[in-house]
């Protein structure tokens, strides 16, 4: 593997990832598999100071990605640096720089919040302003003991000792499981500020909605396999605009009317003088169309990510 550069905080480099094997029976005669592809020839790159979207349903290998990532499952090809540094032999000196938020999140249940953070506070420096900040923004009981907490109160336990050292690199595996609406807004506002002082995200999600929210760039994992890296905004614009058109009275089409081109993928009358309009990717020739209109109101949106998400999945 190249060097990696120096705004690049994660490289992972054709990766694969299979569980079981193939095998040969004496009885059929034949090879059986109890093979499962958890990630195969994955390839992407996180850079400095961004957020990261890693979007999938759940199997589609988002967290093997990830356990492979922080060398916690052995892969059987590709190559992953982290700040540079391989991610297995360097494994330590990268941990000290990583916060993590598993997805099946598991805690010390006879700790008490507070005896969890200064067990783990132990082991690392932490930013007191930060980690008092962090106290506050989440209601969870701190003086209660794990197990009597809900798993949403347990989810804010988990995201204050990831977040506490004020780390580098965030890798987070589904990190507003169980939160409430208010929590995840606090939580989406945290990454948003963590960005700006030039912190990392990686955030891996099956949640449309807060990926758009907060990342920058996103990537699509399939059956294992990556099919898709791209800017959000980028993304959105190469696929499905809404038009929305409100012409004059004095001179409305019908829909007959309207150009009979590949662009134009379905045209709805909603009132006498409105129609909505669903056009693939480029609208500058329909937009010439409409010179010829008198035009009250239009309004054109991106594709919503849902859109585009299953537009890779059906």
């Amino acid at each position: 593997m190249s060097k990696i550069d120096s705004d690049q905080v994660l490289q992972v480099s054709e990766i694969t990832k299979i569980y079981g094997r193939s095998f040969l029976s004496s009885i059929a005669g034949k090879t059986l598999s109890r093979r499962v592809v958890g990630a195969e020839d994955v390839s992407f790159l996180v850079k400095k100071g961004e957020i990261f979207g890693f979007l999938g349903p759940n199997g589609a290998g988002k967290t093997t990605t990830i356990r492979c990532i922080l060398d916690y499952l052995k892969m059987q090809s590709g190559k992953i640096s982290i700040f540079g540094l391989d991610h297995h032999l360097d494994a330590l000196e990268i941990r000290k720089r990583i916060g993590y938020i598993p997805g099946d999140l598991a805690l010390f249940k006879n700790f008490t919040g507070n005896e969890l953070i200064d067990f783990y506070n132990a082991f690392r420096p932490v930013d007191p302003v930060f980690l008092k900040e962090l106290r506050s923004m989440f209601r969870v009981d701190l003086s209660l003991k794990i197990k009597a907490l809900s798993s949403g109160n347990r989810q804010q336990v988990g995201i204050i000792l990831a977040l506490a050292a004020k780390p580098d690199f965030l890798i987070l595996d589904e990190p507003t499981s169980g939160l409430d609406p208010l929590m995840t807004a606090n939580f989406h506002r945290i990454l948003k500020n963590l960005k700006k002082e030039g912190h990392t995200i990686f955030l891996s999600s099956h949640d449309l909605a807060e990926v758009q929210s907060v990342c920058d760039r996103v990537g699509i994992i399939r059956d294992g396999r990556m099919i898709l890296i791209e800017d959000i905004e980028d993304l959105r614009s190469k696929f499905v605009q809404h038009i929305s058109i409100k012409f004059d009275t004095s001179n409305v089409p019908e829909i007959s009317d309207f150009p009979k081109n590949s662009s134009i993928i379905s045209v709805d009358q909603i009132k006498k003088t409105v129609f909505n309009l669903t056009i693939s990717e480029d609208v500058n020739s329909f937009l010439q169309w409409l010179r010829s209109y008198q035009i009250a109101r239009i309004t054109i949106e991106d594709a919503s990510l849902e859109e585009i998400f299953l537009q890779y999945y059906e």
